[in-house]
Formats: C-alpha cells, sequence, structure tokens
C-alpha cells in the first residue's frame, strides 16, 4: 500500500495510520476524467464537490458534511488556503506538474493548525529528476473547449528542473434543462466563457550527501464570467471574475545525524481577485471588489527516530497574512505555533502503534488554541492484514478576515470555531503478484460548537457571531480491487451521512435538529477500469442523495437525487524515437440533469479529446 505523510508529517503506510487517507497518485490521476484538482478529487470517499457550473466556474470541497471552509488545502505540506474565507476554489487548480493528492479525512489541527477540521488535502509536486524530456498536449472538445499544454525537464545529480505550462479556454455556453413550472425547456448558458492559464516551476538541489533544497513555483490567472442563478429563460449574465495566484516554496533538508533530519520550508502565497458585475449592487453601488491576500511562512521541522519502534516530530510555525480590499478593511495577522508529535510501536500481543500529538496556535488578532489528538492502530491478522485504528481530538477555525473585518458588517469580537472529533474503523487488504485488494469501514462523528454565522442586523447588514453547534455522524466505506496489475481495476466507496443543527439562533428555531442544506444523506461512486500495455479505459458511475434546500427542511425544497456516469479511452504507441498518446473522455454520459446548487446548472453530455508527443 502507498506510504504518505499527510496526518503525521512522517513517512508511514497508509494501513498503519490512525485515521482515513487516500492517495491519488499519478497513474490514478491520468485515469480519471478532467483537468482540475477538483475534478481529480471529486469521488473521494468522505469528500463532497460542490460546483456552481461547468468547466471555469466556483469548485469547493467539504469532508464529511461540513462547509468547504473546513477543508484545508496544504501544497507540499505548505498552507494554501488564505484566511480572507478560508474556501480554495479547486477548478482554477490544474492538475499538471503534481505527483499525487493525498486525501485525509477528520480533523488534523494538532498537526496543521487552524482549518482542518473535516479534512486536509495535501497537493504533492513533482520533482525533478534529472532526465530530459518534453511532452506537448493539445486538447478540443465541447462548448468551445481548446487547450495546450507542454512539459519539460531535464539536469543532472546536482542539479535538476522541470517545468509545465496549461492553457485552457471554453465559450462554456452548455446545454441544460430548466424548469419553469409549467415546462422543461433546453436552454444554452451564457456569460460563463473562461480562459485559465497555469505555469508551474520546479527545481532541486543536491549540496552534499547530508544537503539537498527543493523549490517551486506556481502562477494561474483564471479570467471567468461569473453568471447569476438561472431563475428563467432570459439570462443577460455580464458579471466576471479575475483570478491571480502565486505560490512559492523553497525547502531545505538537512540531515543532522543518521536518525535526525531538519527541514527548513518557507513558503509564500500572493492571491489577487477581482469581481464586476453592472447588474449587480449594494446599498445602490455596482459591485466592482477586489481582495489582495499575502501569506510568508516559515515552518521549519524536526524528525528523529529514537528507534525502530519511536518516532518524533517536531515543529514551528511563524507566519504574516494580510488583506488589501475595497470591502474589508486592511488587516494582518501573525501566528506563531508549535506542535510535537510521535509514534510508538508496541509489541504486545499484537502490533499495536500509537499516535501522541499536540499543537498549540496564537494568532495577533484572534485567539488561539491547544489541539491535542490521540490516535491508535492495531494489527489484528497479518495474511490478510486486518487492522483497527481509532482517533480523537480537538480542532478549530479562526474567523477570517471577512468575517472580522467587513467593512459593512465585519464582528471583530468573534472567536474561533471548536470542535472535537472522533473516528474509528477497520482496514484490511492482501497483496501478491497477481492481487492487490483492500477495504476500509469507518465510523465518524464530529460535535462543532460556536459556529459564525451571517444574519441581518439591520436593513441589508448582515454580521456574522458564534451561534451554531452542528454535529455530523456517518458511515465511510470503500473497497478497491487490482487484478493482474492493472489488467482489472475496480473501486468502489459509500458514504452516510447525518448533518444536523443541534442549536437555536432564537427560541422556537424551526432548524433545531434539522439536516443542513445542500448536504446529501447518502453518496456513493463505483470506476471499473483496465490498463493493459498501451490501452486504457475507465468507466465511474457516481450516485447523489437528494438535499434539502431551507434549513428547516421544508420538503417542497428539495434538490432531487442523481446518477452521473463518466467514461474515458487512452491509446499510446511509441514510433520513430517519439511517444504518442490518444486520450478521449465523455462526462455526463447519461445526460443527466446535475444540480448541486439550486438555479447553477451542469452541463449536459460533453466530450473532450487530447493529444500528446513526447520526447
Amino acid at each position: 500500500m502507498d506510504v504518505v505523510v499527510t496526518g503525521t508529517r512522517a513517512s508511514i503506510p497508509i494501513e498503519k495510520l490512525s485515521s482515513s487517507v487516500k492517495v491519488i497518485d499519478s497513474l490514478e490521476l491520468e485515469q480519471l476524467n478532467g483537468v482540475s484538482i477538483g475534478d481529480k478529487i471529486k469521488n473521494s470517499t468522505g469528500l463532497s464537490l460542490r460546483s456552481y457550473g461547468g468547466n471555469g466556474a466556483l469548485h469547493s470541497v467539504s469532508f464529511r458534511g461540513l462547509g468547504s471552509d473546513y477543508s484545508l488545502i496544504l501544497i507540499d505540506g505548505q498552507r494554501f488556503t488564505t484566511y480572507q474565507i478560508s474556501t480554495v476554489d479547486v477548478g482554477i487548480f490544474q492538475a499538471n506538474e503534481i505527483e499525487r493528492i493525498e486525501v485525509a479525512s477528520g480533523g488534523s489541527s494538532s498537526q496543521y493548525g487552524a482549518d482542518a477540521v473535516g479534512g486536509v488535502i495535501n497537493i504533492v509536486t513533482k520533482r525533478p529528476d534529472g532526465h530530459w524530456f518534453v511532452s506537448l498536449s493539445n486538447t478540443l472538445g465541447s462548448y468551445g473547449l481548446s487547450g495546450f499544454q507542454v512539459s519539460a525537464g531535464g539536469g543532472d545529480e546536482a542539479f535538476s528542473y522541470r517545468g509545465g505550462i496549461d492553457l485552457k479556454r471554453g465559450a462554456n455556453a452548455f446545454r441544460f434543462h430548466f424548469d419553469d413550472g409549467t415546462g422543461v425547456q433546453t436552454l444554452r448558458r451564457n456569460g460563463a466563457d473562461y480562459v485559465m492559464r497555469n505555469y508551474s516551476f520546479s527545481a532541486s538541489s543536491i549540496f552534499t550527501d547530508d544537503v539537498a533544497a527543493h523549490y517551486i513555483v506556481r502562477y494561474s490567472n483564471a479570467d471567468r464570467g461569473q453568471p447569476a442563478a438561472v431563475t428563467n429563460s432570459h439570462q443577460n449574465n455580464q458579471g466576471r471574475i479575475n483570478d491571480h495566484d502565486l505560490f512559492m516554496n523553497s525547502t531545505t533538508e538537512i540531515r543532522l545525524l543518521e536518525e535526525m533530519l531538519l527541514t527548513l520550508p518557507v513558503a509564500y502565497h500572493y492571491n489577487r481577485q477581482t469581481f464586476f458585475d453592472p447588474d449587480a449592487s449594494t446599498i445602490g453601488n455596482t459591485v466592482k471588489s477586489y481582495y489582495e491576500n499575502n501569506i510568508l511562512g516559515v515552518s521549519p521541522l524536526f524528525r528523529y527516530s529514537v528507534s525502530e519502534e519511536h518516532y518524533i516530530v517536531a515543529g514551528a510555525e511563524l507566519s504574516r497574512a494580510s488583506i488589501n480590499s475595497n470591502e474589508v478593511f486592511p488587516s494582518h495577522r501573525e501566528q506563531t505555533s508549535g506542535f510535537i508529535s510521535s509514534e510508538h510501536h508496541f509489541r504486545l500481543l499484537t502490533d499495536f502503534i500509537l499516535f501522541p500529538s499536540v499543537r498549540f496556535d496564537s494568532f495577533s488578532d484572534t485567539k488561539g488554541d491547544i489541539s491535542p489528538k490521540i490516535g491508535i492502530n492495531i494489527g489484528v491478522l497479518d495474511i490478510p492484514s486486518v487492522r483497527i485504528r481509532a482517533s480523537y481530538g480537538k480542532n478549530f477555525r479562526v474567523p477570517t478576515f471577512n468575517d472580522l473585518y467587513w467593512i459593512s458588517g465585519g464582528n471583530p469580537k468573534l472567536t474561533p470555531e471548536r470542535s472535537r472529533n472522533f473516528d474509528a474503523g477497520l482496514i484490511a487488504g492482501i497483496q501478491s503478484d497477481e492481487i492487490d485488494a483492500s477495504v476500509e469501514l469507518t465510523y465518524f462523528s464530529i460535535d462543532a460548537a460556536d459556529k459564525i454565522v451571517w444574519r441581518p442586523v439591520s436593513g441589508t447588514i448582515w454580521s456574522p457571531v458564534n451561534l451554531q453547534s452542528v454535529t455530523s455522524k456517518g458511515f465511510e466505506g470503500s473497497a478497491k480491487l487490482n487484478l493482474w496489475k492493472n489488467l482489472l481495476i475496480v473501486s468502489y466507496s459509500h458514504n452516510i451521512l447525518r448533518t444536523r443543527k443541534t442549536s437555536e439562533d432564537f427560541p422556537g428555531d424551526a432548524a433545531k435538529n434539522k439536516f443542513l442544506p445542500y448536504v446529501p444523506k447518502e453518496f456513493s461512486s463505483f470506476t471499473l477500469g483496465t490498463a493493459w500495455e498501451s490501452l486504457s479505459a475507465n468507466l465511474t458511475y457516481s450516485f447523489t442523495g437528494f438535499r434539502y434546500e431551507t434549513s428547516d427542511n421544508n420538503p417542497r425544497f428539495f434538490l432531487p437525487t442523481y446518477d452521473n456516469i463518466d467514461a474515458n479511452i487512452s491509446y499510446g504507441f511509441a514510433a520513430a524515437g517519439y511517444s504518442f498518446r490518444v486520450r478521449a473522455e465523455v462526462n455526463n454520459l447519461g445526460n443527466t440533469d446535475i444540480l448541486l446548487i439550486r438555479g447553477y446548472p451542469m452541463p449536459l453530455c460533453n466530450y473532450s479529446v487530447t493529444s500528446t508527443v513526447s520526447l
């Protein structure tokens, strides 16, 4: 099974962790439909994707029934999520130059601090290996989709590098069905065009046998139409949103002793977003806003192997974040954090692993917290491997800059939201030359308090308060079977959720003990694939249960269940020293009416074809 770092900050096999982590490796990334991070992770166990349309629209992810602002996004272990809204648009983050994605369900504040309440997504970039290569790709597809991608790299043992450019655009006037109450019409979305540019560069330097460094730079620009909700057959969408995003990280690794490793990462994240809509207004003014975020941080990490059975990881994080906007008061946040975690193997009647960890976070503009966590993993059988695992911990989310400093309604008296997370389950697997099979079952329970809710205070002015309590409980199950070295690959996941508001916003609140809006009670996916020599093919079926639209769970207002089928096939061959590959994919093969958010339709059946040549 895969070895991951998310969850403990130390390399450890998945089956020996105390909580669930899914790894989407480079092979699976190529087999999945779509090009963005959101496309690649949308069917992961415990995770749901919320989309406001097709390609180019806002895509956010949420874990275990909680909102997207309870999900922490990392790049190579460093925070990518900003403090403005705590939500990352994974729809514009392209998957080129990505080695793997680690999706860790459950609270991880004891390792990563604020906002790691529902789960953590760690995007691990490709590292150069010194081999020279060039790869060119071209994509054509439905609704004016076109794209161009180039990747190249080279170097030697002392210094190696690689980089990539990914350009995509589309008119995105996709077909969808609209029901106005008297009948169903087929319409075309307008104002949803997009142009997305992604650039990446990474390099590795080996100075001595004990000192090495790795550098990455990622820049993206997305210029997109931002169409409003569809409420009738007439559309006149003129809203536009533009994102500039720059992420840089330099990591130096120093081997102090054979059993001691010091890692020194320095990360910088710049994000600027502008939004303009001549048809929208706030307090009589046309909406024309901008948000500029900066985060600079250093997070030294010390790993010490006491023995083969005992491992210690300790670290600190120092960062400064700031925002400049015409809708948020200019503000900054300084963070000072420290944490320690360890891994202890005990050879009792069976293999018993203990994972204690604790972290302290302090912020200059809001309260911090202490986040302890304890986890266990117990071996039951060796062949087949069967292990039981469980974890319990405290987690928190800090108020965002929008919450605290919004010019027309921010509340600087807000305190962090807090939660207690518990999960337990088992993981079983068997491996041989002919078969690789695994099964995971997990029960989880999350109790969140002091949840921040925006509510009206006067006229059109809204303001946030620490008000709600929420519980989310459920079961997650997944299974994967790989026969004859990828000749037949079958995977299945099923999720059962019960996420409720357990507090009253006011006496007699009808939403108390009701399910949260837009959170499905049940969703699942099934994938059947094959990779034989130069041919691969994959078929994915997904199901999403009905969702209430209102907080009081009025049965008249709900989003219906839907099924979706995606498929792809690719073939590669070599000639004259070049490698060629052609890939075709179809999304929404059944022409299903997919509605994730009321008023924001998804495309009906659409396709794309990508051809690649490599040297």
